[in-house]
Protein backbone atom coordinates (compact mmCIF):
# COMPACT_ATOMS: atom_id res chain seq x y z
CA UNK A 1 0.00 0.00 0.00
CA UNK A 2 1.35 3.39 -0.60
CA UNK A 3 0.78 6.83 0.70
CA UNK A 4 1.91 10.11 -0.53
CA UNK A 5 4.20 7.60 -2.82
CA UNK A 6 5.56 5.51 0.57
CA UNK A 7 5.27 1.97 0.66
CA UNK A 8 3.46 0.97 3.94
CA UNK A 9 3.69 -2.52 4.93
CA UNK A 10 0.58 -4.13 5.28
CA UNK A 11 1.66 -5.34 9.09
CA UNK A 12 1.15 -1.99 9.69
CA UNK A 13 -2.17 -0.51 8.54
CA UNK A 14 -3.73 -4.23 8.28
CA UNK A 15 -4.17 -4.09 12.08
CA UNK A 16 -5.49 -0.54 12.73
CA UNK A 17 -7.94 -1.60 9.84
CA UNK A 18 -9.25 -4.82 11.63
CA UNK A 19 -9.37 -2.76 14.63
CA UNK A 20 -11.59 -0.17 13.26
CA UNK A 21 -13.82 -2.57 12.01
CA UNK A 22 -14.23 -4.63 15.08
CA UNK A 23 -15.15 -1.27 16.97
CA UNK A 24 -17.72 -0.59 14.58
CA UNK A 25 -18.98 -4.00 14.44
CA UNK A 26 -19.16 -4.43 17.90
CA UNK A 27 -21.48 -1.43 18.13
CA UNK A 28 -23.79 -2.37 15.37
CA UNK A 29 -24.27 -5.54 16.92
CA UNK A 30 -24.98 -4.15 20.28
CA UNK A 31 -27.21 -1.57 18.64
CA UNK A 32 -28.96 -4.57 16.99
CA UNK A 33 -28.89 -6.33 20.33
CA UNK A 34 -30.28 -3.47 22.21
CA UNK A 35 -33.41 -2.47 19.88
CA UNK A 36 -34.33 -6.08 19.20
CA UNK A 37 -34.33 -6.73 23.31
CA UNK A 38 -35.63 -3.20 24.23
CA UNK A 39 -38.00 -3.99 27.56
CA UNK A 40 -40.11 -0.76 26.13
CA UNK A 41 -41.56 -3.09 23.40
CA UNK A 42 -43.95 -6.15 24.22
CA UNK A 43 -42.37 -9.53 24.66
CA UNK A 44 -44.89 -12.01 25.71
CA UNK A 45 -42.35 -14.69 26.50
CA UNK A 46 -40.24 -12.52 28.71
CA UNK A 47 -40.63 -9.60 30.94
CA UNK A 48 -38.99 -6.41 31.11
CA UNK A 49 -36.56 -7.92 34.05
CA UNK A 50 -35.73 -11.01 31.78
CA UNK A 51 -35.05 -8.45 28.77
CA UNK A 52 -32.74 -6.56 30.38
CA UNK A 53 -30.56 -9.91 31.63
CA UNK A 54 -30.83 -11.22 28.18
CA UNK A 55 -29.53 -7.98 26.50
CA UNK A 56 -26.68 -7.48 29.11
CA UNK A 57 -24.94 -11.37 28.33
CA UNK A 58 -25.06 -11.22 24.73
CA UNK A 59 -23.44 -7.58 24.66
CA UNK A 60 -20.93 -9.08 26.80
CA UNK A 61 -20.67 -12.05 24.14
CA UNK A 62 -20.42 -10.34 21.42
CA UNK A 63 -17.73 -8.42 23.03
CA UNK A 64 -15.70 -11.82 23.65
CA UNK A 65 -16.50 -13.05 19.96
CA UNK A 66 -15.37 -10.02 17.91
CA UNK A 67 -12.77 -9.09 19.90
CA UNK A 68 -11.12 -13.02 19.40
CA UNK A 69 -11.83 -12.84 15.64
CA UNK A 70 -9.60 -9.49 15.60
CA UNK A 71 -7.36 -10.91 17.51
CA UNK A 72 -7.02 -13.92 15.25
CA UNK A 73 -7.07 -11.84 12.05
CA UNK A 74 -4.29 -9.72 12.97
CA UNK A 75 -2.10 -12.48 13.78
CA UNK A 76 -2.91 -14.24 10.67
CA UNK A 77 -1.89 -10.89 8.92
CA UNK A 78 1.52 -11.26 10.59
CA UNK A 79 1.38 -14.89 9.05
CA UNK A 80 0.85 -17.15 11.45
CA UNK A 81 -1.03 -19.99 10.81
CA UNK A 82 -4.55 -19.46 12.60
CA UNK A 83 -6.11 -22.48 11.55
CA UNK A 84 -3.60 -24.27 13.04
CA UNK A 85 -4.32 -22.67 15.90
CA UNK A 86 -8.04 -22.98 15.93
CA UNK A 87 -7.62 -27.09 15.00
CA UNK A 88 -5.22 -27.34 17.84
CA UNK A 89 -7.62 -25.99 19.80
CA UNK A 90 -9.40 -29.10 19.58
CA UNK A 91 -6.66 -30.89 21.12
CA UNK A 92 -5.86 -28.69 24.23
CA UNK A 93 -9.23 -28.71 24.89
CA UNK A 94 -9.31 -30.82 27.91
CA UNK A 95 -5.86 -28.66 29.48
CA UNK A 96 -7.69 -25.32 29.02
CA UNK A 97 -10.73 -26.75 30.71
CA UNK A 98 -8.92 -27.46 33.63
CA UNK A 99 -6.70 -24.16 33.38
CA UNK A 100 -10.20 -22.10 33.25
CA UNK A 101 -12.44 -24.43 34.95
CA UNK A 102 -13.33 -21.21 37.38
CA UNK A 103 -14.21 -19.09 34.44
CA UNK A 104 -16.55 -22.15 32.69
CA UNK A 105 -17.93 -22.36 36.44
CA UNK A 106 -18.81 -18.56 36.16
CA UNK A 107 -20.79 -18.94 32.48
CA UNK A 108 -22.79 -22.17 33.69
CA UNK A 109 -23.93 -19.57 36.97
CA UNK A 110 -24.17 -16.81 34.69
CA UNK A 111 -27.03 -19.15 32.20
CA UNK A 112 -28.41 -21.10 34.93
CA UNK A 113 -29.13 -17.11 36.69
CA UNK A 114 -30.59 -16.00 33.46
CA UNK A 115 -32.60 -19.47 32.65
CA UNK A 116 -34.33 -20.20 36.33
CA UNK A 117 -34.60 -16.40 36.81
CA UNK A 118 -32.79 -16.33 40.09
CA UNK A 119 -32.28 -12.37 39.13
CA UNK A 120 -32.39 -9.81 36.62
CA UNK A 121 -31.03 -6.66 36.19
CA UNK A 122 -32.80 -3.94 37.55
CA UNK A 123 -33.79 -6.34 40.89
CA UNK A 124 -32.70 -5.66 44.42
CA UNK A 125 -31.14 -8.49 46.15
CA UNK A 126 -29.01 -9.77 48.54
CA UNK A 127 -25.67 -12.17 47.69
CA UNK A 128 -24.05 -13.05 50.83
CA UNK A 129 -23.98 -10.05 53.19
CA UNK A 130 -23.88 -7.81 50.29
CA UNK A 131 -27.20 -5.71 49.28
CA UNK A 132 -28.10 -3.66 46.32
CA UNK A 133 -29.28 -3.43 42.82
CA UNK A 134 -28.28 -5.21 40.43
CA UNK A 135 -26.68 -3.15 37.45
CA UNK A 136 -25.27 -6.12 35.00
CA UNK A 137 -25.13 -9.51 34.80
CA UNK A 138 -22.09 -10.90 32.54
CA UNK A 139 -20.96 -14.30 31.69
CA UNK A 140 -18.13 -14.16 34.40
CA UNK A 141 -19.26 -11.50 36.75
CA UNK A 142 -22.24 -10.07 38.04
CA UNK A 143 -22.38 -6.35 39.44
CA UNK A 144 -24.83 -5.26 42.04
CA UNK A 145 -24.90 -1.26 43.16
CA UNK A 146 -25.66 -0.68 47.15
CA UNK A 147 -27.83 2.08 48.15
CA UNK A 148 -24.86 4.20 49.33
CA UNK A 149 -23.12 3.71 45.72
CA UNK A 150 -20.79 1.31 46.01
CA UNK A 151 -20.57 -1.34 43.39
CA UNK A 152 -19.33 -5.18 43.88
CA UNK A 153 -18.83 -7.44 41.37
CA UNK A 154 -19.21 -10.97 42.16
CA UNK A 155 -17.93 -13.95 40.24
CA UNK A 156 -20.88 -16.06 39.12
CA UNK A 157 -19.18 -18.96 40.58
CA UNK A 158 -19.55 -17.58 44.30
CA UNK A 159 -23.30 -17.06 43.59
CA UNK A 160 -24.68 -20.13 45.74
CA UNK A 161 -28.03 -18.28 47.35
CA UNK A 162 -29.49 -14.86 46.80
CA UNK A 163 -32.35 -12.72 48.55
CA UNK A 164 -34.23 -11.41 45.48
CA UNK A 165 -37.23 -8.59 46.93
CA UNK A 166 -38.21 -7.61 43.46
CA UNK A 167 -39.62 -11.24 42.72
CA UNK A 168 -42.93 -10.93 44.48
CA UNK A 169 -44.81 -7.85 46.53
CA UNK A 170 -42.26 -7.02 49.54
CA UNK A 171 -43.61 -7.06 53.13
CA UNK A 172 -42.84 -3.33 55.08
CA UNK A 173 -42.68 -3.92 58.96
CA UNK A 174 -42.36 -1.18 61.54
CA UNK A 175 -42.18 -1.73 65.14
CA UNK A 176 -43.93 1.53 67.19
CA UNK A 177 -42.73 1.77 70.78
CA UNK A 178 -44.30 3.48 73.35
CA UNK A 179 -44.19 3.89 77.31
CA UNK A 180 -45.25 1.68 79.80
CA UNK A 181 -47.46 4.64 81.30
CA UNK A 182 -49.33 4.93 77.74
CA UNK A 183 -52.63 3.15 77.84
CA UNK A 184 -52.42 -0.02 75.42
CA UNK A 185 -55.99 0.44 74.12
CA UNK A 186 -55.76 4.38 73.15
CA UNK A 187 -52.27 3.33 71.40
CA UNK A 188 -54.16 0.77 69.41
CA UNK A 189 -56.52 3.21 67.91
CA UNK A 190 -54.60 5.37 67.10
CA UNK A 191 -52.30 3.57 65.19
CA UNK A 192 -54.94 2.01 63.08
CA UNK A 193 -57.02 5.62 62.95
CA UNK A 194 -53.24 6.40 61.63
CA UNK A 195 -52.69 3.33 59.28
CA UNK A 196 -56.18 3.68 57.42
CA UNK A 197 -55.21 7.09 55.91
CA UNK A 198 -51.89 5.57 54.72
CA UNK A 199 -52.60 3.84 51.72
CA UNK A 200 -53.56 7.13 49.74
CA UNK A 201 -50.55 9.03 51.15
CA UNK A 202 -47.98 6.37 50.17
CA UNK A 203 -48.64 5.19 46.24
CA UNK A 204 -46.20 2.05 46.92
CA UNK A 205 -48.42 0.32 49.33
CA UNK A 206 -50.48 -2.22 47.65
CA UNK A 207 -53.13 -3.21 50.48
CA UNK A 208 -54.10 -1.76 53.77
CA UNK A 209 -51.73 -1.69 57.10
CA UNK A 210 -52.46 -4.28 59.66
CA UNK A 211 -51.58 -3.68 63.23
CA UNK A 212 -50.57 -7.39 64.36
CA UNK A 213 -50.64 -5.56 68.30
CA UNK A 214 -48.19 -5.96 71.43
CA UNK A 215 -44.76 -7.81 69.47
CA UNK A 216 -42.33 -6.66 72.51
CA UNK A 217 -42.29 -5.90 76.37
CA UNK A 218 -39.20 -4.41 76.16
CA UNK A 219 -36.92 -3.20 79.61
CA UNK A 220 -38.42 0.80 78.70
CA UNK A 221 -41.37 0.79 76.32
CA UNK A 222 -44.61 -1.62 74.82
CA UNK A 223 -43.64 -2.61 71.40
CA UNK A 224 -46.40 -2.80 69.16
CA UNK A 225 -46.07 -4.23 65.22
CA UNK A 226 -47.61 -3.06 62.24
CA UNK A 227 -46.95 -4.90 58.95
CA UNK A 228 -48.25 -3.76 55.09
CA UNK A 229 -48.02 -5.18 51.58
CA UNK A 230 -45.90 -2.70 48.93
CA UNK A 231 -44.57 -2.95 45.72
CA UNK A 232 -41.82 -4.99 44.47
CA UNK A 233 -38.13 -3.41 46.50
CA UNK A 234 -40.26 -0.71 48.14
CA UNK A 235 -40.06 -2.05 51.87
CA UNK A 236 -37.54 0.18 53.00
CA UNK A 237 -38.96 3.62 51.39
CA UNK A 238 -43.00 2.33 53.20
CA UNK A 239 -41.04 1.98 55.94
CA UNK A 240 -39.74 5.29 56.38
CA UNK A 241 -42.99 6.87 55.57
CA UNK A 242 -44.88 4.57 57.85
CA UNK A 243 -42.47 5.47 60.49
CA UNK A 244 -43.02 9.18 59.93
CA UNK A 245 -46.52 9.07 60.15
CA UNK A 246 -47.08 7.69 63.14
CA UNK A 247 -44.26 9.62 64.95
CA UNK A 248 -46.50 12.54 64.09
CA UNK A 249 -49.38 10.83 65.07
CA UNK A 250 -47.99 10.29 68.64
CA UNK A 251 -47.07 13.29 69.23
CA UNK A 252 -50.44 14.84 68.29
CA UNK A 253 -51.70 12.90 70.85
CA UNK A 254 -49.45 13.29 73.75
CA UNK A 255 -48.00 9.45 73.66
CA UNK A 256 -44.45 9.39 74.29
CA UNK A 257 -42.09 7.42 72.54
CA UNK A 258 -39.38 6.37 74.97
CA UNK A 259 -35.44 6.96 74.74
CA UNK A 260 -32.55 5.84 76.47
CA UNK A 261 -31.98 7.98 79.71
CA UNK A 262 -29.15 8.21 82.69
CA UNK A 263 -29.60 9.12 86.43
CA UNK A 264 -26.82 10.91 87.93
CA UNK A 265 -26.64 11.41 91.56
CA UNK A 266 -24.40 13.75 92.92
CA UNK A 267 -23.13 12.47 96.41
CA UNK A 268 -22.41 15.47 99.22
Amino acid sequence: MKIFGLTIAKEIYMPIIIIVITILTERVLNLIIKRTFNPSKKHHKFDSRKINTIRSILCNLTKYVVWIVAFLWILSVFGVNTAAIITGLGVVSLVIGLAFQDILKDVLVGVSVLFESWFAVGDLVKIGEFEGTVISLGLKTTRVQAFTGEIKMISNRNISEVINYSMDKSLAVVDIAVSYESKIDKVEKILMLTAATLKEKIPSLVGDIELLGVQELADSAVVFRLVGKCKPAKHYEVQRQMKKEFKNALDKNGIKIPYPQIEVHNEK
